[in-house]
């Protein structure tokens, strides 16, 4: 099973893919943006192409080659809605988009809103109309895409169990 939490930046992400990891002992897709920022990749409002693009290229690395089941605390369709942010060139974005396109294929996607403030750990931006920019791009993305998702919301105990009935079913159904 391949779960996906998606969401913009500093929506708690990280806290509930974690919080699945460690209930199902599923493997564990940590957020790549974080390695891109320790290896000094300008990222947030200003990212790249260059930055994107290796992004982009981690993250299908991630992907194919953890076993599954695993938990993936971020989406290939983010590198969408942040590249569309701050790239201008379209042949770029246009080659992120095939490749998200042909190779987003998630069992489950978890949706992240934005319900809480973002805190300061240094790697997010803490600009709210960034963060609010992203939500936006990817609802529509994934909207336009027909992607079908479930929005888990409230405090952290109420996300995760929310999200652990939506997996338990699936599971279930599966069987």
């Amino acid at each position: 099973m391949k779960i996906a939490v998606v969401g913009a930046h500093g929506t708690g992400k990280t806290t509930l893919s974690r919080g699945l990891v460690e209930h199902f002992g599923f493997n564990y897709i940590p957020d790549i943006v974080a390695d891109a920022f320790r290896l000094n990749f300008p990222i947030n409002e200003e990212t790249p192409p260059e930055t994107q693009l290796w992004i982009l290229s981690k993250q299908l690395e991630m992907e194919r080659n953890t076993p599954l089941p695993w938990v993936m605390e971020k989406t290939l369709w983010d590198n969408i809605v942040y590249g569309s942010y701050s790239i201008k060139n379209r042949k770029v974005l246009e080659v992120i988009e095939d490749i998200v396109e042909r190779n987003a294929k998630y069992d489950l996607l978890l949706y992240c809103p934005i319900e809480f403030s973002i805190s300061d750990d240094g790697l997010r931006s803490l600009n709210m109309d960034f963060q609010r920019d992203i939500d936006k791009g990817l609802r529509k993305i994934l909207r336009a895409k027909r992607v079908k998702f479930y929005e888990v919301w409230g405090d952290i105990p109420t996300r995760l169990s929310m999200s652990v009935s939506i997996i338990n079913k699936l599971l279930r159904n599966k069987s």
